[in-house]
């Protein structure tokens, strides 16, 4: 196994880093309530709903560390490229310094006596159960989805670009204009509106609606439109080639004028990967 490569996107994806967090506190919650690791029954003399509602509180407070670790991971993707070995020692930290804050609960609030490292490393043993087991479930079921998605990309990219036909709706789902996918260029975000450049009898053309790049992403996510740009989305079959410039990497459209379009990094790795750049 190569430590030095790079994660799969899923891994550091926000939406599942989302989900992710949320799965990994309601089983941290149910893991608490039924497993009670940390003696919680002995850290509130209680009613089993009040018990209920302190946990609940200790399991939101510990998450922060994930929720922190989470948002630097996103902050460094930005502009770094966050690796195999890197993510691990990520999931390791986050591991031992919730460990670290279940153990200061457990000394402060439960004044437990028991020397300090034998109290961490319990906690850091019990914390391991309740992040790892959450993290490896989900990672399992992200690399499925993943995998599933570049085989339905697979079978709909081996059909004929000439006979798909792609449906360009409005922000209130009113369809606008049915255009066939080898004619579609690119399209151009322009404040509320879309301007979708095509082909029609090889004369560059424009149609506007009123819609977003990020609605016509999940509208016609089975369709080889990729975005590349906060700006542009373009058809990665009119791609004539992929070039270096100054700002960085600009895509060259297979038309009359060669259109160029730039590339952001954090769509670069993307858009290499779609043409087979290694």
């Amino acid at each position: 196994m190569n430590f030095k490569q790079a994660v799969p996107e899923y891994l550091v994806a926000k939406k599942n880093t989302v989900l992710l967090i949320a799965f990994t506190t309601v089983f941290a919650y149910v893991f608490l309530n039924i497993y009670h690791p940390f003696g919680l029954e002995e850290w509130y003399k209680v009613k089993e709903w009040e018990l209920l509602v302190a946990s609940a509180v200790v399991v939101l407070t510990g998450m922060v560390v994930v929720i922190i670790s989470r948002l630097m991971l996103f902050r460094l993707k930005k502009t770094h490229e966050i690796t195999l070995a890197f993510y691990i020692w990520l999931v390791v930290a986050e591991v031992f310094l919730m460990g670290a804050f279940y153990t200061s609960l457990e000394i402060f609030i439960m004044k437990d006596q028991r020397p300090v490292l034998a109290l961490l490393s319990n906690a850091v043993q019990n914390t391991a159960l309740i992040l790892l087991i959450p993290y490896t479930l989900s990672i399992l079921f992200f690399a499925w989805k993943d995998i599933k998605k570049k085989l339905d990309q697979m079978v709909f990219q081996i059909k004929d670009p000439s006979e798909l036909f792609i449906p360009f709706k409005d922000d209130k789902g009113i369809l606008r204009i049915t255009l066939k996918c080898a004619d579609v260029l690119y399209l151009e975000s322009n404040d509320n509106y879309l301007n979708i450049h095509y082909l029609d009898n090889q004369k560059r053309k424009i149609f506007m609606i009123r819609n977003s790049l990020k609605n016509i992403e999940k509208q016609l996510k089975e369709y080889p439109l990729y975005r590349t740009h906060r700006k542009f989305s373009v058809n990665i079959k009119n791609v004539k080639l992929m070039k270096k410039s100054r700002k960085g990497y600009e895509l060259v459209m297979n038309t009359e004028k060669e259109d160029l379009l730039p590339v952001t990094l954090s769509y670069e790795k993307k858009i290499m990967e779609l043409m087979n750049i290694k």
